[in-house]
């Protein structure tokens, strides 16, 4: 694993985004309230919450606010929307599972507080960065010495290299011309046989 993986997976454990968000953008997604049908279409509205009188809308591909046509709209936990004119004009909530949805928005809310209280301060990042490559740095030391140790046991093992011949003597110069035929030839034969 690389280092910049290892910093990612840092950033994704901690849920770290090193982007600028503009605080007006979040203003607005922060008011407007989103409930699901039980078709699986959303549906927004510009209030904290859906209740009688607010405007509810769906968002379209561009961005743009279509209002809900007049009917009842039936929503994923249960509940029952009456829409007229683009607003709520009645709800009806599911009897048995209002008190357990209460119980999960609340739930939800103290896992967001909860979230939101890990901010990860500069040092922290750094201190985490410094620890990954110190971590790196001891898995390439200890890969690199487990290498020289193979080498180290290879070069045991290997078998020794052939012995080199002996040297030779470097040849009497014996005067062939003063020796006759058969003393050439023996002469020539000692020098070789050496």
């Amino acid at each position: 694993m690389t280092l910049k993986e290892r910093i990612s997976d840092i950033f994704e454990k901690y849920s770290v985004e090193l982007a600028v968000e503009e605080k007006e953008e979040q203003q607005e997604v922060a008011l407007m309230a989103t409930a699901v049908l039980e078709s699986g279409q959303e549906i927004m509205t510009d209030a904290d919450a859906f209740a009688v009188g607010v405007s509810a809308f769906v968002v379209n591909d561009e961005g743009e606010r279509i209002p809900l046509p007049d009917g009842d709209y039936k929503l994923q936990d249960g509940s029952l929307l009456v829409v007229a004119e683009g607003a709520v004009a009645e709800m009806k909530e599911a009897e048995a599972e209002v008190e357990a949805e209460e119980d999960k928005e609340e739930e939800m809310k103290a896992e967001e507080v909860e979230a939101s209280s890990d901010v990860l301060t500069r040092e922290a990042v750094e201190g985490m960065i410094a620890e990954a490559i110190e971590a790196t740095k001891k898995e390439y030391s200890s890969q690199i010495e487990e290498r020289d140790a193979k080498i180290t046991e290879l070069s045991k093992q290997a078998t020794p290299s052939i012995p080199r011949a002996p040297k030779m003597e470097a040849p009497v110069s014996v005067d062939l011309k003063s020796l006759s035929i058969q003393e050439r030839v023996a002469a020539i034969h000692n020098q070789f046989s050496k």
